[in-house]
């Protein structure tokens, strides 16, 4: 029974330690918008969201950042800073810069940026792994119905009412 035990103990710390790293500090309010953004209010992990909509993923620079319902964005450059504050909406990602095949589910999950995809609806969608890559892609007008009313009870749940 020792040896079971000493065993199982390792695989147990390792799972974890996965399964709290799966959801590191979600559900975050910031100015009234529930966004995924790191410790500093940063969204995108600190990468230019008009570089990702044109196909490059390039970190963006701080001397370079605008504000936008309560995330930070950061731009590569002047320009891109400008294109966003014309029109935000455009760059913004969807459900909060959450994966959205998570949120189609019912969870809130952190995202890589090798899984952006705008060709559903011109709409910037992020996604956990690969795995919620393949679960969206099953049936996307179906999951972003999901997620649309998931987001919804999202916001209810961690935006408080002022």
């Amino acid at each position: 029974m020792k040896k079971l035990l000493f065993l199982l103990l390792p695989a147990l710390a390792i799972l974890h330690s996965c399964a709290s790293a799966q959801q590191p500090d979600l559900g975050k309010v910031v100015d009234g918008y529930l966004v995924n953004v790191d410790e500093q209010g940063v969204i995108l992990q600190g990468y230019d969201p008009v570089s990702l909509r044109q196909g490059v993923e390039t970190k963006g620079d701080a001397q370079f950042q605008s504000t936008y319902k309560g995330a930070i964005y950061y731009f590569a450059s002047a320009e891109n800073k400008a294109a966003f504050d014309a029109n935000p909406a455009t760059y913004e990602p969807e459900y909060g810069g959450y994966c959205a095949y998570g949120v189609s589910v019912g969870r809130l999950a952190p995202i890589e940026l090798w899984t952006y995809d705008t060709t559903y609806q011109h709409r910037n969608i992020y996604q956990h792994n690969q795995k919620a890559v393949n679960g969206w892609k099953k049936d996307v007008p179906g999951n972003d119905a999901k997620a649309k009313e998931a987001w919804t009870k999202f916001q209810q749940q961690f935006v408080k009412k002022g």
